[in-house]
């Protein structure tokens, strides 16, 4: 009965969606309120979906941005359309970075952290915006032997995040203000628990939509463990994470074409566009009321606003105990 009350609360949420986020502003970028000029911000996943717009919108507001993208090819297109379209509007040419970054590579992730930290200054707001959802069914393992969706959606972004939580805190100090931001999904509020005893789904029955919402329950759970250790030991840096919506995407490209057709067909009426569904993410990267209050871990919803996550996630005993497996997994001592 449980289940199927939060299988409720996921329909609702696609259906009137729009509804609930119709205060917004219909552009991403007007949810930015000040100049970012001086910030450097990491986005996962800026190629694509949300990504793109995220990313554009924080260089249209003036900060550095480091495209953070398997394909950098993909990424060096996308500055130097944005730099063109800059010269014809005669405003201030983006000030980006593309680098390398493939989450199916623990390796990857970690040659990219010592890369940046080697080379730039300062961050203020990691952005852990890519995943996947591979709707075809399919087990599949990534380049470490991993489960995909644990490994591109938890494994490696907490990696990413804690190699370079010393240049978040660092920052924290001297401005007051840096943070980390996992983009999870309500579709975290159908698992039921995890299994911290067989996360790869290797003894469990398989299914792309649990291997899915495990990830995600397992991002907001880590915020909120990684959140309650910031803000007793590192001051001016906190964490969150967000639910940024249903939107239309390329999720469905691991089916076949006439399926992807209709989805497109009957799906843009109801979903989000990729610019509305980047909306929360830029509200919890920099605007001063998402890191307001007192709430460990702080969950935002599509119309960005603050929401209890499921009672699982809030499991403080469950949260803890993911804390530990995960740093186990990673290899890595608690920097906290």
């Amino acid at each position: 009965m449980e289940y199927f009350k939060r299988l409720a609360g996921v329909v609702d949420d696609v259906l009137l969606q729009r509804f609930h986020c119709a205060s917004l502003p219909t552009r991403a970028v007007d949810i930015i309120t000040e100049d970012l000029t001086g910030k450097t911000v990491i986005v996962t996943g800026p190629t694509s979906g949300i990504g793109i717009t995220t990313a554009r919108a924080l260089t249209k507001r003036g900060a550095r941005v480091i495209l953070a993208c398997r394909t950098t090819s993909k990424g060096e297109a996308l500055v130097d359309d944005w730099t063109r379209e800059s010269e014809v509007l005669k405003t201030k040419a983006p000030d980006c970075r593309v680098m390398r970054l493939d989450l199916d590579s623990l390796e990857s992730v970690k040659s990219f952290a010592r890369t940046f930290r080697a080379t730039e200054k300062r961050l203020d707001v990691l952005i852990n915006n890519a995943g996947i959802f591979d709707m075809s069914g399919a087990y599949v393992t990534s380049k470490d032997g991993r489960e995909q969706h644990l490994q591109s959606n938890f494994l490696a972004p907490v990696l990413l995040t804690m190699e370079l939580l010393e240049e978040l805190k660092k920052t924290g100090l001297q401005t007051g203000d840096a943070r980390v931001v996992f983009v999870s999904s309500k579709l975290h509020e159908l698992c039921g628990g995890l299994r911290l005893d067989d996360m790869d789904f290797k003894r469990h029955r398989y299914g792309a939509q649990a291997a899915y919402a495990s990830s995600k329950l397992a991002e907001v759970m880590f915020v909120r463990a990684l959140d309650a250790r910031l803000k007793s030991k590192a001051p001016g840096t906190r964490a969150m994470s967000l639910h940024p919506g249903n939107i239309v995407t390329g999720v469905v490209r691991t089916l076949p074409k006439f399926v992807q057709v209709l989805y497109k067909l009957i799906m843009s009426r109801i979903l989000l566009t990729p610019d509305q569904g980047a909306r929360c993410s830029l509200f919890c990267a920099t605007r001063r009321e998402a890191i307001d209050g007192e709430v460990i871990g702080p969950y935002f919803t599509s119309a960005c606003e603050r929401r209890t996550p499921s009672h699982q996630a809030l499991d403080d005993a469950a949260s803890e105990e993911l804390w530990k497996y995960t740093l186990s997994e990673l290899g890595l001592e608690d920097p906290l």
